[in-house]
């Protein structure tokens, strides 16, 4: 049973870019210190309130200053890149890291990196899918070298001088490559079919209601069927928003407050998948015909948060765990990092006090 951190990160931008970035490695660094096993950390290139452009780059900074927490890149938005640089960077990673790193992929989802990228309106899963394909293929093979697609042609043929390690293209650390994780948000995702059928991790999201993260397991399980092997809990990561404080109190005082980073939080993230038509994934099946005007902070707060003392926050989330599946890697989700005190307090009860409760709770017997 692993514990890991999902880093969006969601900030109030104004308080500077540079002051929001050295937070966020201090963050990651508090991570290994408290035994997580991983961290997760997205990448946007026109939302100032998620300053990471480039997790390789951040993560890259953090690899000597961390002794065990394997980094994941969540997401790489295919659709943005060449598959090349993707495989090359990766790789590269992979090797610095000597092999702590997960590769997340996926479509992207803000729409003002769409339109920088030239990718509106395009089959953005169809492009993930063949991305991937050719980074695989770049890594399985030796030049020359000939990829062709309906998104990307690309090759190496002429010029090559194999001794003098010319025309190559460098292979990972981990054989045959680096795990891979794609997200899933929306109810009958084509990302949980896709994964499904891959063997590749799914990691639903921390925002979607219970009822949402319950459809991802059914989802894995029919896929499973079809293809004719057994489901695998142990690929399947759940992330949810958390707050572990020394007493219930002090969590409900904590939330009620206006300056609140988890109020901030979804704050921000109602305004966005409001505006996005994607209300749904935040509200559970008895609340499915709940008009959008009702949806508030408070509602997203009751229903999408686990909070309190660490015995409450241990049986809430056996409780979760009970109702939406069997998953076998629980993702937190981090937040604006204006209260430090509270989230260092948070990070260190949640790995060694609410995970020990936790595992006992649902009769984990694994070794992690």
């Amino acid at each position: 049973m692993r514990l890991g951190m999902f880093m969006h990160p969601l900030h109030d931008h104004r308080r500077g870019y540079h002051k929001l970035l050295e937070e966020d490695r201090a963050v990651i660094k508090c991570a290994d210190t408290n035994l997580f096993d991983e961290v997760w950390l997205g990448e946007h290139y026109s939302v100032p309130s998620e300053p990471v452009q480039s997790a390789l780059l951040m993560f890259a900074t953090m690899i000597p200053e961390t002794k065990h927490i394997t980094f994941g890149s969540a997401v790489h938005c295919l659709p943005y890149y060449h598959p090349a640089m993707v495989a090359s960077w990766a790789a590269q990673f992979d090797h610095l890291s000597k092999g702590r790193f997960f590769m997340g992929i996926g479509a992207g989802g803000t729409p003002t990196d769409f339109e920088l990228f030239n990718v509106t309106g395009k089959d953005l899963m169809e492009m993930v899918v063949e991305s991937i394909d050719m980074i695989h293929g770049i890594w399985a093979s030796d030049p020359p070298y000939s990829f062709q697609g309906k998104h990307w042609s690309f090759e190496i043929k002429e010029h090559i001088k194999s001794n003098m390690g010319i025309g190559g293209m460098a292979k990972p650390f981990q054989k045959p490559h680096p795990p891979v994780m794609i997200p899933a948000i929306s109810r009958d995702s084509g990302s949980v079919r896709i994964g499904a059928q891959r063997g590749w991790q799914i990691l639903s999201a921390n925002f979607v209601a219970a009822d949402v993260v319950k459809s991802h397991w059914h989802q894995q399980v029919s896929e499973c069927e079809k293809i004719g092997i057994e489901p695998n809990p142990s690929l399947w990561r759940v992330g949810r928003t958390l707050l572990v404080t020394e007493t219930d109190e002090e969590a409900r005082d904590y939330l009620r407050s206006p300056d609140c980073a988890i109020r901030w939080y979804f704050h921000w993230l109602l305004d966005a998948i409001t505006y996005s038509g994607a209300t749904q994934i935040l509200k559970n099946d008895s609340d499915i015909d709940m008009p959008d005007q009702e949806l508030s902070v408070d509602y997203c707060i009751d229903n999408l948060v686990i909070s309190g003392s660490p015995k409450t926050v241990a049986n809430g989330l056996a409780q979760f765990r009970e109702e939406v599946g069997p998953f076998e890697t629980l993702v937190t989700s981090h937040h604006d990092w204006v209260h430090e005190s509270l989230w260092r307090r948070h990070m260190e009860l949640l790995s060694k006090d609410v995970m020990p409760r936790f595992r006992e709770s649902v009769g984990w017997l694994g070794g992690d």
